[in-house]
């Protein structure tokens, strides 16, 4: 059956060993150096790969901020805009009110310097006719229905109305 040969039984510890080594040398070892390379590259790509996650985190947090912030100052500009715009239209509207105030001013001080005006024509024309009826009345020897027929034409060359 089976028998054990000791010779055989070194030798093959011997091939199997000096296998091992040299394998370990040549092969296993390159490889196990490649495998830790490697994962210390996975590693460090896995540090790099979370800073810029966090950099990128902090870059996103910023512009949200400076959109946050830009969106503020636009309505901030919107309302003083409409406020600006709102002083504007009421110191516009107020200087129309006060230009309409002073032409409706000087409009009732023309109307009133024509009326008063007017009233110094009409007294000088009626000044004028009084003193022109005393002249024909003195002229003229009067009975009382001459001096009634006179008068009334007097009056009836007076204007029709005279207003205060």
């Amino acid at each position: 059956m089976l028998e054990l040969d000791p010779g055989m039984m070194i030798w093959t510890w011997v091939t199997f060993i000096s296998v091992f080594v040299i394998l370990y040398k040549v092969a296993l070892k390159p490889m196990l150096q490649t495998i830790n390379d490697r994962e210390e590259q996975i590693r460090q790509d896995i540090d790099q790969a979370k800073l810029q996650r966090e950099e990128a985190q902090a870059m996103l947090k910023k512009h949200q901020e400076l959109l946050q912030s830009a969106e503020t100052q636009g309505q901030q500009m919107l309302k003083e805009n409409q406020r600006q715009a709102e002083q504007s239209r009421q110191a516009l509207m107020e200087e129309t009110r006060r230009q309409a105030d002073q032409l409706l001013d000087n409009a009732k001080k023309e109307i009133e310097q024509q009326k008063q005006s007017a009233l110094m024509e009409l007294r000088k024309e009626v000044a004028d006719l009084a003193v022109g009826a005393a002249e024909k009345i003195i002229i003229q020897k009067l009975d009382p229905r001459e001096h009634e027929a006179v008068i009334n034409e007097y009056i009836k060359s007076m204007p029709k109305s005279i207003d205060n």
